[in-house]
């Protein structure tokens, strides 16, 4: 279900409107609109409120107050700041953006109106103080956005300050109290960093679910797009806006330990959790601390069962330990120990999956045996037990941070215009050379154990008796050798070695092997849809164990048509500074585990930090 943003047909129109769809069409948060009164819904609503999914829960106030909530409700969108230091930014450039250019752009607009009804003048000293006050805040607001790298307000995403200052500024426009294509010194990077927001995607399904009509969940359709300049900060989406995600059947039944960790303002409700245990601490045997963890992130939420106040205490306390799963109901309260910002206090617990590690058959609940421990494993020790090898902190931050990889690789090729190719990943064609290392054939049988398997091989060949040729036939030999011409047959001849195996009675009627490269198969496609790439599975083989030799890995092949090097090494350079920065952004919490980790690498996030800013070196 939908929030409900209700409000008059006007309000509904709004830049107040648009400021919260913004929001909302920024974090994936589905809003329905409807027209009626506000103060109906919430006493507290000043033109416009907020209904939750509940249908019961309401929220009244200025539109940058209703922003805020709906931004909290998907923090891990950071749209209100990643940190306490950028929270206080952001309400503060948000206040700034209502003191400094809301304000008085409603203060022009009611004189206007009121100078229209008495059919009089507006006060040319007003307008003219007006002007020249925002004409100071513009200035400021483009001294803070004039460095390089300062492509947002606050942080180095989009946060509620850039939505707020945006819509405010386009307030401004509308009432020709500013130009941003005027190419004034005063206001060009702010220029730049305006026409960046309100191009954005997200911005722009905002303008067009705030044109849509009626009360239904607002279907934003993908405008036209236009191709970005190269030097633009807005990026590019040459496939067009993709339409936004919705939870139109399918509803988690439970809030991720992610957004828990992240939303304030979950504290002091109802929240149900699940998840595996890290960690089961027993005190006088009336308490229980479990640590519980989902992998939606590295750090686990402490959830705390009282013999008294929790339902399934019993079955909690049998559990086994580290590795046993629960779903947990209970209320989110602040935490007052060191190391944690909230803690669940467990009303229903619910024990989903028992440790059977108390003997050697694994038919009695404990930890005893039980192959993961709280305590850190090495590497061989989590390869040696594979099935658990993902609950470990280790292999769940990697599987976390490949994923981010992988959409922005689709996201990155997508919005360029490019077509993602499936190429074969058995094929009969050596690519690359060592294409013949994993073969691929059907011809042991399906019986692995049946022993005696005997492969058919090739036969020497029987002596052909030479056939005589008739006198014409030499003759029209003779005719063509004179003429220079020869016989050559185009197909290829097939050489068959006398003892090495025959394959015409294998699934293919020839060798096949696990695929070394898409790129032959590719580059087929680029040469009629232009720009595509193939992404996938690719196996070679060399006689060396380091963690620099692979026998299986993903690789990413671009083919790029009516292109030459030059763009070739461009489009590499743009791709990977792209996955670089999405990891940075978006993978914060794993890159720094990784930091911290005996198996990581010191100063990671730096190292990355400067292949993002350093230009690469071409030879």
């Amino acid at each position: 279900m939908p929030v409900t943003l209700t409000g008059t047909a006007d309000e509904l129109k709004g830049f107040g409107a648009l400021k919260i769809l913004a929001v909302g069409t920024q974090s994936s948060t589905e809003i329905s609109k409807k027209t009626g009164s506000a103060a109906e819904v919430s006493p507290l609503a000043n033109g416009l409120a907020l209904t939750l999914a509940d249908g019961s829960t309401s929220f009244g106030g200025s539109s940058s107050a209703i922003m805020k909530i709906v931004a909290s409700l998907a923090p891990a969108s950071g749209l209100l700041g990643g940190s306490d230091l950028e929270s206080a930014q952001v309400d503060s450039w948000v206040a700034y953006g209502t003191t400094n250019f809301e304000v008085p752009v409603s203060a022009l607009k009611a004189a206007a109106a009121a100078a229209s009804a008495s059919a009089g003048k507006v006060n040319e000293g007003m307008v003219k103080s007006i002007k020249d006050d925002m004409a100071y805040s513009l200035s400021v607001l483009n001294c803070h956005v004039t460095p390089d790298d300062a492509n947002y307000m606050v942080g180095k995403s989009v946060t509620i300050a850039d939505i707020a200052l945006a819509c405010a500024l386009r307030e401004a426009v509308a009432e020709k109290l500013w130009d941003p294509s005027a190419s004034e010194e005063k206001t060009v990077s702010l220029s730049k960093w305006y026409t960046s927001i309100l191009s954005s995607d997200f911005f722009v399904a905002a303008i067009a679910s705030l044109a849509s009509e009626g009360s239904a969940a607002v279907a934003v359709a993908a405008p036209t797009v236009a191709v970005a300049d190269a030097d633009s900060s807005a990026g590019v989406t040459l496939s067009g806006i993709a339409p936004p995600v919705r939870n139109n059947l399918y509803k988690r039944n439970r809030i991720r330990i992610k957004e828990v960790l992240k939303s304030k303002i979950l504290i002091g409700q109802s929240i149900t959790v699940a998840g595996w245990t890290r960690t089961l601490r027993k005190a006088g045997g009336k308490l229980l601390f479990i640590e519980i963890n989902d992998g939606s992130c590295g750090t686990s939420l402490q959830c705390i069962c009282e013999a008294t106040a929790t339902e399934g205490f019993e079955d909690a306390k049998k559990s086994g330990g580290t590795g046993s799963s629960f779903q947990f109901t209970g209320v989110l309260s602040e935490s007052t120990s060191d190391g944690q910002a909230v803690e669940l206090k467990v009303t229903t617990s619910k024990l989903l999956g028992a440790v059977y590690g108390g003997d050697a058959k694994f038919e009695t609940v404990g930890g005893m045996l039980y192959p993961m421990s709280k305590k850190g494993h090495t590497l061989e020790h989590m390869r040696e037990n594979a099935h658990l090898r993902p609950r470990a902190g280790l292999h769940a931050a990697a599987m976390r941070v490949r994923h981010a990889m992988a959409y922005a690789t689709h996201r990155f090729f997508h919005d360029h215009g490019f077509l993602y190719i499936h190429t074969p990943i058995i094929t009969c064609a050596d690519c690359e050379g060592a294409g013949e290392q994993f073969g691929v054939t059907t011809m042991l049988g399906a019986d692995h154990t049946k022993p005696g398997v005997e492969l058919a091989v090739h036969k020497e060949p029987e002596p052909v008796e030479e056939k005589k040729l008739s006198k014409k036939e030499l003759k029209r030999m003779a005719k063509r050798a004179a003429k220079g011409k020869q016989e050559e047959s185009v197909k290829p001849e097939e050489v068959h070695v006398p003892g090495s195996v025959d394959y015409s009675s294998d699934f293919f009627a020839k060798r096949g092997n696990l695929t070394v490269s898409g790129q032959l198969n590719v580059e087929t496609h680029a040469c009629a849809l232009s720009d595509v790439y193939t992404f996938g599975p690719t196996f070679r083989a060399e006689n060396s164990h380091t963690a620099r030799h692979l026998s299986e890995f993903w690789m990413i092949e671009p083919e790029i048509a009516f292109a030459d090097l030059e763009d070739d090494i461009n489009l590499a350079e743009d791709y990977l500074k792209y996955c670089v920065q999405y990891a940075l952004e978006m993978c914060a919490e794993d890159l720094e585990f990784f930091e911290n980790n005996p198996y990581g690498e010191e100063g990671l996030r730096d190292r990355l930090r400067n292949v993002l800013d350093s230009p690469f070196q071409r030879l």
